[in-house]
Formats: structure tokens, sequence, C-alpha cells
């Protein structure tokens, strides 16, 4: 990440942080464009939207991060539960397991057995 897209990134996250999402979005967007390879930026996005209710927005971005930085533990887990948060139980599972595969003695392994234990 380039140091002003760093900037706007730090901006984006101390805003998005203390619940101020209206001034996180578009500070993440231009983020984004630009270093639209930034998994952490579509990560923080997707919390962004998931929290204003953009329920359509949200999984995008998420799954952007994902597909930036599949093997990135948080990003995977923040994914599925997404999907579990809206009852998508088939989609969750196996990202929820794909966590525990690729991290196992992670703090994200630990939630997401306790999610699949429910299963």
């Amino acid at each position: 990440m380039d140091e002003a897209t760093k900037c706007l990134f730090d901006k984006a996250d101390t805003a998005r942080l203390s619940g101020d999402y209206a001034a996180a979005q578009p500070l993440l967007e231009q983020a984004i464009a630009g270093c639209p390879d930034e998994p952490e930026c579509y990560w923080a996005l997707g919390h962004v939207l998931l929290n204003t209710g953009d329920f359509d927005g949200a999984p995008v971005a998420f799954g952007k991060s994902v597909e930036l930085d599949p093997e990135n533990p948080r990003y995977v887990l923040d994914l599925a539960r997404f999907h579990e948060m809206l009852g998508d139980f088939d989609a969750a599972k196996p990202l929820l397991e794909r966590v525990v595969e690729m991290a196992p003695k992670s703090r994200e392994a630990g939630e997401a057995l306790k999610s699949l234990s429910y299963y």
C-alpha cells in the first residue's frame, strides 16, 4: 500500500471504528481507487457496508478481500459470518471449514469451530 493510500485507509479505519460509517465509506472507496489490489481496504469496506445495511454490497467487498488474499483467515471468517447472519448456512459452512483448515491454531479457527458446532 503506498503512503497516500495508507493515509486514506488510516483515516477511514479510524472513522469506521468510531462508528462514523458515512465518513469511512468514501475514504475507503478512494483508497480502493488508488490501490485496487489491497484486500484490507475491501475488508474494511465490507464492515462499513454491513453496518449501514447494504447487504448487497457487503458480501461483494468481503468476497473481494478473500479473492485478493485467500489465505487470510480473518477475511474468510468474516465472509462466513456474513452468510451466517443472513441464515445462509450452506454458504457459511465451507468457509468456516476452510478457516479451520488454513489456520487450525488461530483465534479465527476457534471462532469457526464454535460456529461449526451448531451445524
